[in-house]
């Protein structure tokens, strides 16, 4: 009965006597269909409604009940009600710049219904930047506008209010994943001759412990434990006094801190319980202070504060460092976040399953870890090569090499 689009001649009805009957979807509340229907004046004009709404709905672009007369604007603006309290105040922000890119695009009295695949496509291709600056918008920006307007139109979808996600089939654009410097051991080494005292133990974390920037800048010495060595990340609500913290991903989890790390750490600790008396390891007495007044001054505001508004001058500090520990590249990505890379790269080469390694970094998806945190070396790469010559080094074969002859490694011939 619902699949059902018939022709039916009224006639009662001497202008237009050719009518298009078809259902709508079964309602369990009410156990029926609601039944609609429209009227033509000749039998051709019929015939091409009912094609028409047979390959729409076999196609699946219009409901059955027909398109409801929602806005975009409208439909933004209740998802976001709907999702704001489960979301990071920095999700929120993502969804409020794809939102911002949607009404500038569609405009906000655009109807939902009429935004298609090809509309979706059109969008994600034309994208420009929001902050006004010079320049094509990178891969990884589009990429996270169509995750973004996915996850909304899917709701839409789900809600009733379009009947398929125009966005679903939108091709995700090619990300370049750019080389960043794996940080040896002797450079590392270098680093903390050249840093104080707590910025050793901060890379420490960071070089052995794989800590983001945001993980590190808000622990507290409460969450380090010295007996069981390990070190806690985890969501910390906000106080009255402190403000909270949250997980990337929701991914809590506890990291073992090898005893070189540990070995700074105790030293930091002695200094700060007699100088600066600080509850965070990475914040002295001063930043400390810092931090309190920012955080009163967002209650104020009633403005969230957010992971990056801990500290804003770590990449300043960072290259300094580098630059006095003669740590220098070229074309390759070097800051506090390649320490962090750097640590899944040395547990992915020396721990044999992927899964312990994901669940170390706090990531969500395994292949996040292995795509784009762990990197071959040239050390690697130069083993790969060695092993194949160790491999073909005792066979004995004669083959010519410019007009020379001489014996190399294979047993065969093609």
């Amino acid at each position: 009965m619902v699949g059902k689009i018939g022709i039916y001649k009224d006639p009662r009805n001497k202008k237009r006597p050719w009518v298009v009957r078809w259902f709508g979807e079964y309602d369990p509340t009410t156990g029926r269909q609601r039944r609609y229907s429209k009227a033509f004046r000749l039998k051709v004009e019929a015939e091409q409604f009912q094609a028409s709404k047979r390959k729409e709905f076999s196609e699946g672009t219009v409901p059955r009940d027909g398109r409801p007369t929602v806005t975009l604007g409208s439909f933004c603006s209740d998802w976001l009600k709907t999702r704001r309290r489960e979301y990071s105040p920095e999700t929120v922000d993502l969804y409020e710049n794809a939102i911002r890119r949607l009404h500038d695009y569609f405009g906000k009295d655009a109807l939902l219904s009429t935004i298609n695949p090809l509309a979706a496509a059109k969008f994600l291709s034309e994208l420009a930047r929001l902050d006004g600056r010079k320049g094509e918008l990178s891969n990884w920006s589009r990429h996270r506008a169509l995750r973004n307007c996915k996850t909304m139109f899917t709701d839409a979808a789900n809600w009733g209010l379009i009947a398929k996600n125009p966005f679903a089939a939108v091709k995700r654009p090619k990300l370049v994943i750019q080389e960043w410097h794996y940080l040896k051991p002797d450079e590392y080494q270098r680093l903390l001759e050249v840093a104080p005292l707590r910025w050793r133990a901060c890379y420490a974390l960071v070089y052995c412990c794989g800590l983001r920037k945001g993980e590190l800048l808000s622990l507290p010495w409460s969450d380090i434990d010295v007996d069981a060595g390990e070190v806690r990340i985890r969501n910390r609500p906000e106080t009255g006094k402190h403000p909270g913290f949250r997980v990337k991903d929701a991914e809590a989890r506890n990291i073992p801190i090898p005893q070189h790390c540990l070995n700074l750490l105790a030293d930091l600790k002695a200094y700060n319980d007699v100088t600066d008396q600080t509850p965070y390891v990475a914040l002295n007495e001063r930043q400390y202070n810092t931090l309190l007044r920012k955080c009163k001054r967002f209650r104020e505001q009633k403005r969230p504060f957010r992971n990056q508004d801990w500290q804003n001058n770590t990449l300043v500090q960072f290259k300094r460092h580098c630059m006095k520990a003669g740590i220098a590249v070229s074309d390759e990505t070097l800051c506090l976040h390649t320490l962090r890379k750097t640590c899944i790269t040395n547990w992915a080469n020396e721990i044999n399953n992927p899964e312990v390694v994901r669940q170390l970094a706090g990531h969500s998806d395994i292949k996040t870890t292995m795509q784009y945190y762990s990197q071959t070396t040239k050390e690697q790469r130069a083993k790969a090569a060695g092993a194949i010559d160790n491999l073909l080094k005792n066979t004995d074969v004669k083959v010519t090499y410019g007009g020379n002859s001489d014996t190399t490694s294979t047993q065969g011939e093609f």
